[in-house]
This record gives structure tokens, sequence and C-alpha cells, in this order.
């Protein structure tokens, strides 16, 4: 029994000791060795604690530091089918979502199967709110906006006053932009400014107000929206001077129309 207990007591000290060589490798950016070690703890000590820890790591690295997505992907999903009670299975399905994300568009179909799985997860507000905006952005890709505006509108209703709000609401009235629904894309927009107080917020949703006037030849209208843009930012900001600039190309159209 003592032997025993010696055993797994040195199979213990010696994973420790490799995740903690991966772990000051991944530090100091030597990523693929980081990766190597902890790939080789998994062979080496199979039963051990850190396993989970070691594979969700190993994704994680080819994710966001080797910029691998088809590796991270291959390690992700061995953490979601063979580790389902590890703390790291959901944010390993996270993983795997956002890395089929970026791929081709067999894969972002499997993106959004995995989201939408996600969404009846005990996941917490912040990252159920991403997963919204992902997988609106994801249905953008696939024209389907009708589906962008329901996902945007979960978004909303669970959880009013998130950072993410002004976003979805400036997504819900580019969608009608996208369709062709001008009218309702104007609306949506109008209403956005008019929620978020026509401050910074809502700058994204001034800009393509007055984008989408300036297609209507509604000059007017959208010289009036670039100037509340204008009156919101200093006027060192990039998109004040580009109002700015707007502003005097418009006046310069707005007489030559009147002229004729």
């Amino acid at each position: 029994m003592v032997l025993t207990f010696g055993l797994a007591g040195c199979q213990n000290n010696g994973a420790k000791r490799m995740y903690d060589q991966a772990m000051h490798q991944w530090e100091e950016g030597r990523y693929e060795e980081a990766v190597q070690n902890l790939v080789a703890l998994t062979t080496a000590y199979p039963d051990d604690s850190l396993v989970d820890d070691s594979v969700f790591w190993v994704a994680n690295i080819y994710q966001h530091y080797l910029k691998n997505p088809v590796q991270a992907i291959r390690y992700y999903r061995s953490l979601t089918k063979g580790f389902e009670n590890s703390e790291y299975y959901y944010p390993s399905m996270i993983g795997l979502a956002d890395a089929y994300s970026s791929q081709d568009k067999e894969s972002k179909r499997k993106a959004i199967l995995i989201y939408h799985k996600l969404q009846e997860s005990p996941l917490g507000n912040e990252e159920f709110e991403k997963i919204q905006l992902k997988l609106a952005e994801l249905y953008f890709e696939f024209e389907q906006y009708e589906q962008a505006r329901v996902e945007l509108k979960k978004l909303i209703l669970h959880s009013p006053g998130s950072p993410l709000d002004p976003k979805a609401y400036h997504l819900i009235g580019y969608s009608y932009y996208l369709e062709g629904s001008l009218d309702m894309a104007e609306l949506a927009f109008k209403e956005t400014e008019k929620k978020f107080g026509y401050s910074k917020t809502s700058l994204s949703s001034a800009m393509s107000l007055a984008d989408l006037y300036e297609d209507q030849d509604k000059l007017s209208e959208a010289i009036s929206v670039y100037s509340s843009i204008m009156s919101r930012l200093e006027n060192k900001e990039i998109f004040y001077q580009l109002a700015g600039s707007r502003i005097a190309k418009l006046k310069t159209r707005l007489k030559q129309t009147n002229k004729g």
C-alpha cells in the first residue's frame, strides 16, 4: 500500500513538473514547446487530474497563439467528448464553436449548432451575450437576416443594459438595410439614437443613418445627422473629421441640386 501511494505521488509530481514547465514556456512565448510538453503529459500520465487542464491549454494555445484552428478543433473536440464533467467542458464548447466559426461555411454551420446548444447551458450573462452576438454575426454571413434579428432581440431581452446592447440595436437596423427594407432600417437607426441619447454609444447607428440618407439623396437630412455626430465628438477624433468632410461635400452637392 505504501508502494502504491509512493508511485501515485511520483506520478503526480511528474505531471505537475511537466505542467509547470509548459506554463513557463507559454509565458515566455515558446508556444510550440509548451504544446509538446502538455501533449507529452497527457501521454505519460493519462489518469492524472491535470490531463483536462493540459488538453484545454493545448487547444487554447493552438487557437489564440499559434493561430491553428484545425488543431484547436481537434483538442477542443477531445475535451467535449471525453471530459463531460470537467470544468473545461463548457469553455471547450465555446472554443470549439469559435474555432469552427473562423473556417469554411460547413464549419460555420457546425458553429451555429454548438452556439444554439450552449444557449441551454448554465453560462453567465456575459458569455450568453457574446454567444448571441456571434450567432447573429454568423446568420449575417449566411444572409439570414430575420434569424439574426431573433438572436439579437434575445440578447437585448436577456440582459437589458448590457454593453453589447448598442451593437445589437445597430445590427438590427443594419439587417433591414441589407435586406433593402430602408424604411425599417431608418426607423431602427432613429430608435437606437433616441434610446442611447444621441451619444457616442449610438455612433454606429448615426453613421449608418447618414449613409442611408445619402443613398436616398436626402442631403439635408444626412447633413443634419453628420452635424449631430460632430457635436458628440472631439475635433481630433477620426469620425469628427469624417463627418466634417462629408458635410462639406454634401453642401456642395446640395447647392448644385438647388441650382439645377
